[in-house]
């Protein structure tokens, strides 16, 4: 069907001429200047009216988008579809959450089994480290008679307090890291236990 553009037109008259269509649409263009069409109409700038055969507005078809708005709305559009997605993921933990913890006493208990573990690696580290630390005075003190005599220490001994260096090292790095590992058990589980608070505690309005 042609288009058919009038501009100007008061719409019963408007509706006279396009009587044939089932609908009419209005709108302005960049000029200001009223176009109409039984189509829509890519001139407009604006909202769209579209009217039935019958005179009545039918719907206000919005202004399309400009590029900025456009820009503005897909980032809109992002954040909520991040929000849903983190919104499902924390259903998600939830449910697994009250499936494994039937209370909260099952959450310390699973909380100090990890930290046990934890903290017997930190001891055994310790341990190691006292012990190692010895054999180092040993042999430093050993080094030093050497020096005293003005002698040269063996390869060995050299060797053994490079060992004892590096070993202690390795173990105060180890020991770092357990009780890195403990304080995020501890913020694990003090997060789980909240969450669980908030999930399984009545409000007050109940």
């Amino acid at each position: 069907m042609k288009n058919t553009k009038i501009a100007l037109l008061g719409l019963p008259l408007l509706l006279l001429i396009g009587s044939a269509h089932a609908q009419i649409y209005m709108c302005k263009d960049a000029a200001g200047k009223t176009i109409t069409s039984d189509r829509p109409i890519q001139e407009c700038t604006g909202a769209v009216r579209e009217f039935g055969k019958d005179g009545q507005l039918k719907r206000t078809i919005p202004a399309p988008l400009t590029a900025e708005q456009k820009k503005q709305k897909q980032i809109e559009d992002e954040k909520q579809k991040a929000e849903a997605a983190a919104a499902a993921e924390q259903r998600r933990q939830d449910r697994a959450m009250l499936t494994r913890y039937s209370n909260e006493f099952e959450i310390n208990a699973a909380r100090k089994r990890l930290l046990d573990q934890e903290q017997e690696q930190v001891k055994r580290e310790n341990i190691s480290v006292a012990d190692t630390e010895k054999q180092l005075a040993a042999a430093n003190d050993e080094m030093t008679s050497y020096k005293l005599k003005n002698t040269k220490p063996p390869s060995t001994l050299t060797h053994k307090i490079d060992i004892a260096q590096t070993a202690i090292q390795d173990s105060q790095r180890s020991i770092k890291d357990h009780e890195e590992q403990i304080a995020q058990i501890n913020l694990k589980f003090d997060e789980t236990l909240k969450r669980f608070r908030e999930l399984t505690t009545p409000t007050a309005s109940k």
